[in-house]
């Protein structure tokens, strides 16, 4: 059985690096259960926005990866073909023509794919979101908000994916989803205070 220095040096060779609750890279511990993969590095600022949720709030590692479809297909394809058995899920971002989580999703026709749009170009992310919400019958792509949301978005609906089979993840969520709403109790047990500070328009 290969160690965790091999496990992990594996998929260094394979461009990708391990991600989890421990570290980054040689720091990181366990197998990656979801892959989170983008065009250009140029989208990490966006993605660390879904591998912290993941790693963070529900204890999942990841691999990372760079794919580009209109840079470099065959490294794409050779890539996905070649995923850790442990991979579950996949969170691709894209912008623009946005034709990276379509191929990936008729590359690897037994695992789910999310796709974040990049809010960048012209369109502000809009055409990324058409490119990927239209998808064809037989590929499809489950489609997250532009941006910052879509990439938060993307890590839940990942571990929701993962704790059909693991009550510990599932347990997880139900947690974050408490959180959220003891905000929101936060936020009622102080408005008084907030509603005072507001001057009567003169």
């Amino acid at each position: 059985m290969a160690t965790d220095e091999q496990h992990i040096a594996a998929l260094a060779q394979e461009h990708g690096v391990l991600v989890s609750p421990e570290g980054i890279g040689a720091a990181a511990t366990g197998e990656a259960r979801v892959l989170i993969t983008m065009g250009s590095d140029s989208d990490l600022p966006l993605m660390m926005k879904a591998v912290d949720t993941l790693r963070f709030e529900f204890g999942i590692s990841c691999l990372v990866q760079i794919n580009s479809v209109h840079r470099d297909l065959r490294t794409v394809v050779e890539h996905i073909d070649h995923l850790p058995e442990s991979v579950q899920v996949i969170i691709s971002c894209a912008g623009g023509a946005a034709h990276l989580p379509g191929n990936i999703a008729d590359l690897r026709a037994d695992l789910p794919v999310i796709g974040v749009p990049r809010d960048l170009g012209p369109l502000k992310g809009v055409d990324a979101l058409l490119s990927m919400v239209q998808m064809p019958e037989g590929a499809p792509v489950a489609v997250m908000a532009i941006g910052e949301a879509g990439a938060v978005n993307a890590a839940i609906h990942a571990a929701k994916e993962l704790a059909i089979g693991d009550p510990t993840i599932k347990q997880r969520l139900l947690a974050y989803a408490e959180k959220r709403k003891n905000r929101v109790k936060g936020q009622n047990e102080t408005l008084e205070q907030k509603l005072a500070t507001f001057q009567r328009p003169s």
